[in-house]
């Protein structure tokens, strides 16, 4: 009898190993089937650098229509009418001769920016020749990579590089999905230029720009290419920009947007390997029996059996009752926990059709768009969370009720409300008390209402030093970047534009 029952307990561990070995071959395939709504993408806002070329050649006045500007004068231009256009966007400068320097880190100060660009000229860097490659990689280096903000480097420069290598950086741009609008300014058929100032002797070469170089850097990551000769010119890069700010505001909460496409059941086929690998593990667990084979250790033996697998169908069954809802909060929240935001909140809309999990989706895309700095739909998402607590007790979803009016004091905390966010923070405590968090951060914002009231009393004269003393320091500043020496090239060979 025992070996009766060992052998069947063999077979049925075999059985649930080759189901786990099947399960996660399949997983790893990635079935999808079924049609869904993929989310528009969704970005946080958006992140332009200007890497502006700096060379010899750039001093060049061949622009039609424009013979009294440089092709660097016309470039900065175009540069400088497209940052008073546009607002709400991150700016940085990046400058490059023989080599790339980030001048200006990425910035808010639409005035800084502009008081970088009105300073550069052919002699804000020392060096001899051109590397675009150096250029871009300097600029691409301005951006954060776990950043969702969209990144765009405007490129401007007449194309000609005598070192590095452009498709190198361009290469490297598509890999961390980074934008190139190229601006080619200079004219196709070009102007000789002197290759030493110091030598009237030294022969002349002519310097064409290189519209093809800077189409291709375009095109291969997504941009445009802008002709800089046109007058048009600025209005067209505006253009650009803007409608890529307005493409990124383009979301909706609704689960039917975005395109459709296959969906992924990958998820599903992991937790099957997982309870079909934990049953083959139960079914191979020994028997205690007693060296007689007696009757009484015959019974304990199909006992034990018995309960092992009364434990795998509870298992399964456990598994099984998990309702559609929570496991789409647990797709949402994989999803999430890897930063993958905009996947993430298919499901977790998905899962506000559920009645059980409908409040720990509201919660969960509150989360998802503060990840996404949309602070002002992030707290409306707990509000929404814990209204749907209201059908619950009170000694129901404790923790979840915490969460909600802690992240909401968060929020108005950063944005300046203190008093909502100490409102928020009383609540959270009525939620628990224990919680040492919301003490410390309910005192913190009480503290900052009182110190609110205090600087809104301060005296005209205050606020007059005040502004003399912010007037000094943007003086100061502006003499830094239009003073600053950058460190000469190590290699002083090669062609001087």
């Amino acid at each position: 009898m025992l070996n009766q029952l060992l052998k069947t307990k063999l077979i049925l561990s075999n059985i649930f190993f080759v189901l786990f070995l099947g399960f996660a071959i399949t997983a790893l395939i990635g079935p999808k089937w079924g049609m869904e709504y993929a989310p528009a993408e969704f970005h946080r806002g958006l992140d332009v650098v200007f890497a502006i070329d700096v060379s010899r050649s750039m001093d060049i006045r061949d622009i039609p229509n424009f013979s009294s500007l440089s092709r660097l004068n016309r470039g900065l231009l175009i540069a400088g009418d497209s940052i008073s256009s546009v607002s709400g966007i991150r700016f940085a400068a990046a400058i490059g001769r023989g080599r790339g320097y980030l001048a200006v880190p990425l910035t808010y100060d639409n005035e800084a920016a502009l008081v970088f660009l009105e300073s550069i000229n052919v002699n804000s860097m020392t060096g001899r020749s051109t590397n675009l490659e150096s250029l871009v990689e300097a600029a691409a280096d301005a951006f954060v990579i776990t950043s969702p903000a969209k990144k765009v480097i405007i490129l401007i420069s007449d194309g000609e590089s005598h070192q590095g290598i452009l498709r190198n950086a361009i290469n490297r741009c598509v890999r961390e999905d980074i934008i190139i609008t190229a601006i080619a300014v200079g004219s196709d058929d070009g102007r000789q230029i002197q290759t030493q100032e110091s030598d009237p002797n030294s022969p002349l070469v002519i310097s064409r720009r290189e519209s093809a170089v800077m189409r291709q850097a375009a095109e291969r990551t997504g941009g445009i290419y802008i002709d800089g000769n046109r007058d048009d010119a600025a209005n067209i890069l505006s253009s650009h920009l803007l409608s890529i700010t307005q493409d990124l505001e383009q979301f909706s909460n609704e689960s039917g947007s975005g395109k459709k496409e296959p969906k992924q059941r990958r998820p599903l086929f992991v937790i099957l390997a997982l309870i079909a690998y934990a049953a083959s593990k139960f079914v191979t667990r020994q028997v205690s029996t007693q060296a007689n084979f007696s009757t009484q250790a015959n019974f304990s033996a199909q006992a034990n059996f018995s309960t092992h697998i009364s434990l795998i169908v509870l298992i399964i069954a456990i598994f099984s009752s998990c309702s559609e809802g929570k496991l789409l909060l647990l797709e949402a929240n994989y999803l999430a926990s890897r930063a993958r935001y905009n996947e993430a909140l298919i499901p977790f809309l998905k899962a506000l059709n559920h009645e059980d999990a409908a409040p720990y989706a509201e919660y969960g895309l509150g989360l998802t768009f503060y990840l996404l700095d949309r602070g002002e739909a992030a707290v409306q998402r707990y509000a929404d969370s814990q209204k749907l607590l209201e059908n619950f007790s009170g000694s129901e979803h404790r923790e979840l009720r915490y969460r909600n009016h802690y992240n909401t004091g968060i929020i108005l905390f950063e944005e300046g409300d203190y008093r909502s966010a100490a409102d928020s923070f009383r609540e959270a405590l009525r939620a628990d008390p224990k919680r040492i968090d919301a003490k410390r951060n309910l005192e913190l914002s009480l503290m900052s209402i009182s110190m609110e009231v205090k600087s809104d009393n301060r005296t005209d004269e205050q606020l007059e030093q005040k502004e003399i003393l912010f007037g000094y320091l943007r003086q100061e500043e502006q003499q830094f970047w239009k003073s600053r020496e950058w460190a000469p090239e190590e290699d002083q060979t090669g062609q001087d534009y």
